[in-house]
């Protein structure tokens, strides 16, 4: 081992986790870096680089400037580590003694921790070491349970509790448990939203950010906070990723609520990151002031579960998930013609794939469908223009007749789905059990209890979609105003968008084409949100 201070190249590690700001422990990161600097500084010892990792658990040992720290160590590029205290490199014995007793040591790798007198060059590590860490390790569980109590009791109060402030917000300077808007990235959240809305695709989003040379949020972040660490940032000012904006468009924050307890952390060694079931989170309403409303928020989100592919050009196609089949009920496929680019017409995918077995075609040209549902909506619009009252009573005429029969059919599907969970519940047990006393081989258990998993995830949609609709159906009067209200607003409609067809429509449904007189016609049924089919 190197002996002499000058021959040493230091990597000066620094840690803190929102356990210890809830715990009141001090050791900042500021303090820390000016600690170990000093330190250096005082004992002549070269610093190669500093390493931070702000906002993670000791327990937890795949941070990413740790991670760092541990390649430049193994590639030679420091070989002494420095840091305040036992607790700052982490707080899970067997993990920590992997590092400093195993992996340093093959490195040829100094280990030093102020805070207790620790240096492996002098041999001081044998006794004490042992006994810090165990303390440490059992100090973070107890840290943990603490920690997960307070948060909890915070989240149910409808406290913010993030270590950072989600883009579109700042911390309030007088309370930092809540959220105040801030204007400027409040403003791209909002065109974000509006632009999905619109039918702008992640890609051409993320384009048209960058040409507006609107900073991502962590650039934004770095920039607005220059007292708070900030690790290095590989992307460019302006660099945006359709990461960055589904994250913005699922975080519901942005409605005025705070969640918790969306996600949870398994493992000790390899922590991961699962999903929670809705349920199980704690919601709290009117927080804070929302930057969308919750029609927005809906709207974003019926569009997001319908199956939707970009062009090259970054566009959506405006009807996806919206057009089915009269006879087999699947969706209408589009065509696209690359060299025009633009959208051609729609047919049946199980025609497309199956042949005329199984369905027939059921074409229709796009501009054909185009032209027929903004006419449609024109009519609908202009006959609430003409009498609003009329209209409402019409429809809540017409809602009353099937309401009793729409929701004894929708109920009794329902039932059938909630059966057919029932027994996919049951046979995923009986997988489970017959696989851990090896009944079956993993390649078996695997292959079955995917297919069963994606029927039961299938399923668990269709649910939700049926409860929705018999909830819709049993409140006709509320449906007809609703929906007046909705339709009356496109009254001058001169263009569809994917925001307008959402927002009005749920679905259209395409009839095989008839020869009547020797006259070719095609049935196309429009059903509206609240209404269903008008005519």
């Amino acid at each position: 081992m190197i002996e002499k201070e000058n021959e040493y190249r230091a990597a000066l590690y620094c840690r803190l986790s929102s356990d210890d700001a809830y715990l009141g422990e001090s050791g900042s990161i500021q303090t820390q870096r000016a600690l170990l600097t000093q330190y250096c500084k005082e004992n002549t010892i070269p610093v190669y680089d500093v390493y931070v990792d702000d906002g993670f658990s000791g327990t937890n040992f795949e941070r990413p400037d740790f991670k760092r720290m541990l390649a430049d160590l193994e590639n030679h590029k420091a070989n002494l580590v420095i840091v305040k205290d036992l607790s700052r490199f982490g707080r899970e014995y067997a993990q920590m003694g992997m590092y400093i007793e195993n992996d340093f040591e093959d490195w040829n790798i100094r280990f030093i921790s102020i805070g207790e007198n620790i240096d492996t060059l002098n041999g001081t590590d044998g006794i004490l070491m042992p006994i810090t860490n165990v303390i440490n390790s059992q100090y973070a569980k107890e840290c943990s349970r603490k920690t997960k109590q307070a948060h909890r009791a915070l989240a149910k109060e409808g406290k913010f509790i993030g270590s950072r402030a989600p883009f579109g917000y700042m911390k309030d300077p007088n309370d930092r448990h809540h959220l105040i808007i801030d204007e400027e990235a409040a403003a791209v959240v909002q065109d974000i939203f509006r632009m999905f809305c619109e039918g702008i695709g992640y890609v051409r989003m993320t384009k048209i950010l960058r040409e507006k040379k609107v900073l991502n949020p962590q650039v934004y972040f770095n920039k607005n906070n220059p007292d708070y660490y900030k690790s290095d940032y590989w992307r460019q000012d302006f660099d945006w990723h359709a990461t960055s904006i589904r994250a913005i468009l699922n975080n519901p924050v942005y409605l005025g609520q705070t969640t918790f307890g969306r996600t949870k952390v398994k493992g000790r060694a390899k922590k991961r990151k699962v999903t929670v079931d809705e349920s199980e989170w704690i919601v709290v309403e009117n927080t804070h002031e929302p930057l969308i409303d919750k029609e927005t928020w809906d709207l974003v989100h019926d569009i997001m579960k319908n199956r939707r592919r970009e062009t090259k050009r970054g566009e959506v196609q405006m009807f996806a998930g919206l057009v089915k089949c009269a006879d087999c009920g699947s969706a209408l496929n589009v065509s696209y013609n690359s060299k025009k680019q633009k959208f051609t017409g729609f047919s049946c995918w199980v025609y497309k794939n199956y042949g005329k077995e199984r369905c027939t075609s059921h074409a229709i040209g796009y501009q054909t469908l185009y032209n027929i549902v903004i006419e449609d909506i024109r009519r609908q619009a202009e006959c609430v223009a003409d009498s609003r009252d009329k209209y409402i009573e019409i429809l809540e005429n017409r809602m009353d007749e099937k309401v009793e029969q729409d929701i004894k059919k929708t109920k009794s599907e329902l039932k059938k789905v909630e059966k057919r969970l029932t027994q996919i519940d049951k046979v995923l047990n009986k997988l489970y059990e017959d696989r851990a006393l090896e009944k079956i081989t993993e390649e078996r258990y695997l292959s079955m209890s995917s297919s069963y998993e994606n029927e039961y995830n299938e399923l668990k949609d269709k649910q939700i979609a049926l409860k929705k609709q018999i909830t819709q159906t049993e409140t006709a009067e509320y449906n007809a105003k609703i929906f007046t209200d909705l339709i009356e607003k496109y009254i001058n409609i001169t263009e569809l968008n994917a925001r307008i067809l959402n927002e009005l429509i749920e679905k259209i449904v395409v009839h095989e084409k008839e020869i009547i007189n020797g006259e070719k016609y095609q049935t196309v049924e429009i059903y509206y949100k609240f209404v269903g089919l008008m005519i």
